[in-house]
């Protein structure tokens, strides 16, 4: 079961971060923001998020792996 208080949405992520849906959209697509994919929809664990944001947005490889739903 997905804890919805740790996941956010595309949507829940541009509000968190103030970046715009689309530029959200380009990180997943090039695979630079830590994401997870469930069905149709794109998740982002928070923790795992406010990590890549205090590593300056960059993919390094201290960051928890994601587990695949």
């Amino acid at each position: 079961m997905i804890n919805y208080n740790k996941y956010m949405t595309v949507r829940m992520l541009h509000q968190y971060i103030k970046l715009s849906e689309s530029y959200i959209y380009k990180k997943v697509s090039s695979n630079t923001i830590p994401h997870i994919k469930v069905n149709r929809s794109t998740l982002f664990d928070k923790d795992i998020i406010d990590h890549w944001l205090a590593n300056g947005c960059e993919m390094r490889e201290d960051l928890p792996q994601l587990i695949k739903l």
